[in-house]
C-alpha cells in the first residue's frame, strides 16, 4: 500500500536479474542508519496504518541482507529485547515498514537485494527525492552522507541527482546553520529560503541575532517577509568591500585572513550560493571586516603619530559625536574636508589650507563614527576661528589669497548686511508700535479707536494670541514673562480699559517684520492704529523710527570727506532732544525735562516710560488707582543715537520732560544759604540742599501717597536720567513699586513713571497738590 506521500521505489530489479521477492516477517527486518529520512509524521503515519489494516500493501519495500558490521549490535539489542535478531536492512521504504508494525502486520513484502554501503546509501538519496514530503534538512543531510562515503564533491553529485550546481550547493549551504536554527527550520519557525539566508552568515552569534529578528512577529502577529529578512541580513551582517578602509589584497593586514579576494566568505568565490546579491565584492563575515579594519586604523595611529599628530579614536571619538548622530560633527571640532563644518560651500581646508602650512598646523585626526576605519582630518573651534579671522584680514587687505579665501570674506560681509537689514526692519516696525503707544496714552485721542479698528477687531477676535505675543504684551504691561499668559488672561479680565488693551494687542499681532497678510496690507494692525494716531503725519514718523532703527543696527556709512555745506541738513535725534535744538548745552547741565505731549523736539519715551504710562491710563480709566492693579516695568530707558549717526527730519510728534522750576535762593529747598545751585554738578547734588527727606521701604511707601517723592542716585542703570527728578507719587504698584507723576509742560499732562520704593525718598516741603 502506497500513498502520496510514497513513490515507486526507483531502478528495482527486472525478473532473473538476482533480486528476489518475497514477504518478510516484520520483525526480521531494521531500518538504515544512513536513511536521510529522520522526521515521520505520526498522523500521516497512522492513516497509512489503517489503509494496511483495510487492504495490505501494494507496493514491496526494498531490503538489503544485513551488514556485517551491523551484526553484532544488532544481535545485542535482539537479546536485550528477547526478540530475534533482524536479518535485513531496509533500503527504501521504512515509512511503509514502521505502518504495518502499527497495523500489526505479520510479514511485509520486500524486495531483496545484495547491496553495497554506498549503492545502498544511494538509491536512499534517490529515492527520497522523489518524496514529495522531504525536508530541505533531510536532503541536505542525506547529500553530504553521500558525498562523504563516496568521496565526491558537489559537481560530481549534481551528475548523480540530475540537480543544477545552484540547487546542490544551496541545499549543502543550510547544513553550517547552527542547531537553534536547524531546529527553527524543522519546527517551520522560517522556511528555507529564510535559513539560507541564516546558513551564509559565517558567525553563530550572528546567526542568532538574524535567527531572532526571523522569528519575532510584529504588533500585527506577521512574521517579516523574505524581502524584509534578505534586506536585514545584507544591511547588518554583510559589508560592501569597496568601501573598506583598508587594502581588501592586502594578505598581510592580518596574517590568518590573508587578501579578501582569495577569501571563500566573498560573494564572488561562489556566485551560485549568492545568486541574490548583486556585487561580487561582499564581504559575509563581519568580525573578520572589523577586525581588518581596526588593523588599519592601528597603522594609521601609528602613521599620524610618527608626524606628531594627535589621533583620537575608540570611544573618546565617539564622544565627541555628541548630539549629531545622522552625520559626522564634532563638538568642539570642525572637519577640514566639509562643506559641512564651513561658513561657505567650500571645504575650511581650501580657505584655510595655506594659512595651516604657513603656521605649521597639522590637524588632528579623529575616528569617523559612521565609518570605522576613516580618520576625519578636523581642528579645535578655536584654532578654525583664528586662522579665519587672520585669512579674513588678508582678502580685506587686497593681499594674494585663493578665490576661496575672498569668496569666504565676501560671505561673510553679506551674511551681517542681512542679519543687519533684518534688525533693521524689525526695530522700526517695534519703534512705530511703541510710539505710537506712547501718544495713545499720553493724549487718549478719541479717532484711535476708529471704526477701521473695529473692523479689524472684529476679524481677529475670532482667534486668540499665541503664547509668544501674549507674553509680549504681558511684557509691555509689566505684568513679567513667567505666567505672562495666564497673567494676561486675568488682566483682560480686570482692567477698567479694554479698548486699550484692545489697541496694544492689535498691534502686537501685526508687529512682526516676517509678517504676511496674504492680500492685505502688511502689518495691518500696527498700520491702522498709528495712522489712526498721527494721522497724515504717519510717514514722517515711521521715517524717524526707520532711522532710529538704522542707526542702532545698521552699518554706519563711510564718512563724507567733500566740502559740500551741511547746514541745512536736520540735527540728529540726539542734537533734537536738548532745549537749544541742537546747538549745544552749557558744560554739566544735564536735560531732564519732565516728558509731555508737545510738537517740537524732545526726548522719546523709552519702554519702560510706555509701560508705566500703560498702567497709569488703565488705573485713570477707573478713576482711582488700586495697588496692584498693573505691574510696574523696569527696563532701559532708549539710549542717546550717536552724533555720527544720519541725519534725519525732526519728530513731528514728541515727548519731552520739562523740567520743574528751581526753588528760590531763600527757600529751604536752596539750603537757606541764599545761592543757587552750582553748575556743572549732576542733578541730584543740585537738589542736595532740599529739605529733609526720608528714603523709602516697600513697608513705608504708602505713607508717599499724594506726597512728594524724589528720584534717588541709587536708582538703577536704565533709569538714571531719572536722577534727582522730583514728582507726586500717585498709586501703588505691585509689591514693591511706586507710580510717580513728574510736573510737564503747560498744556501738556503729567508724565507718569514707576520705581522701585528703594529708589526714592519723601520730600516734605513738595506740596501735595
Amino acid at each position: 500500500m502506497t500513498d502520496s506521500k510514497d513513490t515507486l521505489t526507483q531502478a528495482l530489479p527486472t525478473p532473473g536479474a538476482g533480486a528476489a521477492f518475497d514477504h518478510l516477517a516484520w520483525h526480521s527486518i531494521t531500518p538504515s542508519l544512513t536513511n536521510p529520512r529522520k522526521h515521520f509524521d505520526q498522523a500521516a503515519l497512522q492513516d497509512l496504518a489503517d489503509s494496511i489494516a483495510a487492504t495490505g500493501v501494494h507496493q514491496p519495500i526494498l531490503v538489503r541482507p544485513l551488514p556485517a558490521h551491523r551484526v553484532a549490535a544488532e544481535q545485542a539489542k535482539a537479546k536485550a529485547e528477547k526478540r530475534e535478531r533482524a536479518a535485513y536492512e531496509i533500503v527504501a521504504g521504512e515509512r511503509r515498514w514502521r505502518a504495518c508494525g502499527l497495523a500489526n502486520a505479520v510479514q511485509v513484502p520486500a524486495m531483496i537485494r545484495d547491496m553495497t554501503d554506498d549503492e545502498a546509501l544511494e538509491a536512499q538519496v534517490i529515492e527520497n527525492l522523489q518524496r514529495e514530503d522531504i525536508t530541505e534538512l533531510e536532503e541536505a543531510e542525506g547529500y553530504q552522507t553521500l558525498m562523504q562515503h563516496q568521496g565526491i564533491n558537489a559537481d560530481q553529485l549534481k551528475l548523480k541527482i540530475g540537480k543544477s550546481r545552484a540547487y546542490v550547493y544551496a541545499r549543502l549551504k543550510i547544513l553550517d546553520m547552527c542547531a537553534e536554527g536547524k531546529e527553527a527550520l524543522r519546527a517551520g519557525s522560517i522556511d528555507f529560503s529564510k535559513a539560507l539566508l541564516i546558513a551564509r552568515i559565517p558567525s553563530k552569534q550572528l546567526q542568532l541575532k538574524a535567527i531572532a529578528y526571523m522569528t519575532k512577529p510584529d504588533w500585527n502577529d506577521k512574521l517579516p517577509s523574505y524581502r524584509d529578512c534578505a534586506k536585514h541580513v545584507q544591511q547588518e551582517f554583510m559589508l560592501d568591500l569597496d568601501k573598506a578602509r583598508f587594502n581588501i589584497t592586502d594578505a598581510s593586514l592580518v596574517a590568518k585572513a590573508g587578501s579578501c579576494m582569495q577569501c571563500s566568505k566573498r560573494t564572488g568565490a561562489n556566485p551560485d550560493l549568492y545568486d541574490d546579491i548583486d556585487s561580487a565584492d561582499v564581504c559575509t563575515d563581519r568580525t573578520c571586516f572589523e577586525n581588518k579594519t581596526q588593523a588599519h586604523i592601528a597603522q594609521q595611529v601609528a602613521a599620524a603619530k610618527e608626524k606628531g599628530q594627535t589621533v583620537i579614536v575608540g570611544e573618546k571619538a565617539q564622544e565627541l559625536a555628541g548630539q549629531h548622530g545622522y552625520n559626522d560633527k564634532m563638538v568642539g571640532y570642525r572637519r577640514l574636508d566639509t562643506a559641512e563644518d564651513s561658513p561657505t560651500d567650500q571645504p575650511l581646508r581650501k580657505i584655510i589650507g595655506k594659512q595651516m602650512e604657513a603656521e605649521g598646523i597639522l590637524p588632528v585626526k579623529i575616528e569617523s563614527r559612521r565609518n570605522k576605519g576613516e580618520l576625519l582630518d578636523a581642528l579645535p573651534n578655536d584654532v578654525v576661528l583664528r586662522l579665519l579671522k587672520a585669512v579674513e584680514g588678508q582678502a580685506d587687505a587686497s593681499a594674494k589669497v585663493s578665490k576661496e579665501v575672498i569668496a569666504f570674506a565676501e560671505d561673510k560681509k553679506a551674511k551681517a548686511a542681512a542679519k543687519a537689514e533684518g534688525k533693521y526692519e524689525q526695530a522700526w516696525r517695534n519703534q512705530l508700535r511703541d510710539r505710537t503707544w506712547e501718544v495713545i496714552i499720553e493724549d487718549n485721542p478719541a479717532d484711535a479707536f476708529n471704526l477701521d479698528v473695529h473692523r479689524y477687531l472684529v476679524r481677529g477676535a475670532v482667534s486668540s494670541l499665541s503664547t509668544a505675543d501674549a507674553e509680549a504684551v504681558a511684557a509691555i504691561l509689566g505684568l513679567g514673562k513667567v505666567g505672562g499668559v495666564s497673567a494676561l488672561h486675568q488682566f483682560a479680565k480686570d482692567t477698567p480699559a479694554p479698548h486699550l488693551l484692545h489697541l496694544l494687542c492689535v498691534m502686537q499681532r501685526d508687529v512682526s517684520a516676517n509678517y504676511y497678510g496674504y492680500g492685505r496690507e502688511k502689518n495691518e494692525g500696527l498700520m491702522l492704529v498709528a495712522r489712526a494716531v498721527f494721522g497724515p503725519q504717519l510717514q514722517t514718523v515711521i521715517k524717524e523710527e526707520k532711522h532710529a532703527a538704522a542707526v542702532l543696527h545698521l552699518p554706519k556709512p563711510a564718512p563724507d570727506n567733500t566740502d559740500a555745506p551741511k547746514s541745512d541738513l536736520p540735527l540728529p535725534p540726539a542734537a533734537r532732544t536738548t532745549k537749544d535744538g541742537g546747538q549745544g548745552k552749557a558744560k554739566g547741565k544735564t536735560q531732564r525735562d519732565p516728558a509731555a505731549l508737545a510738537g517740537g523736539g524732545g526726548k522719546k519715551l523709552s519702554a519702560e516710560a510706555a509701560a508705566a504710562g500703560i498702567a497709569a491710563a488703565l488705573q485713570a480709566a477707573a478713576g482711582e488707582p488700586e495697588p496692584g492693579a498693573a505691574v510696574a516695568a523696569q527696563g532701559n530707558d532708549a539710549g542717546p543715537v550717536a552724533a555720527a549717526a544720519a541725519q534725519a527730519p525732526g519728530p513731528l510728534v514728541t515727548l519731552k520732560r520739562s523740567k520743574p522750576a528751581k526753588p528760590a535762593a531763600d527757600t529751604p529747598a536752596a539750603g537757606g544759604t541764599g545761592e543757587s545751585a552750582v553748575d556743572g554738578q549732576d542733578s541730584a547734588d543740585v537738589k542736595t540742599g532740599a529739605a529733609v527727606a526720608k528714603p523709602l521701604t516697600p513697608e513705608t511707601r504708602a505713607e508717599a501717597i499724594g506726597k512728594g517723592v524724589r528720584v534717588l542716585p541709587t536708582v538703577s542703570k536704565s533709569l538714571r536720567t531719572w536722577i534727582g527728578e522730583e514728582g507726586k507719587a500717585v498709586a501703588l504698584m505691585g509689591d514693591r513699586a511706586v507710580l510717580v507723576e513728574f510736573p510737564a509742560a503747560p498744556r501738556c499732562k503729567p508724565l507718569t513713571k514707576s520705581f522701585d520704593a528703594s529708589e526714592l525718598e519723601l520730600v516734605q516741603n513738595l506740596e501735595a497738590a
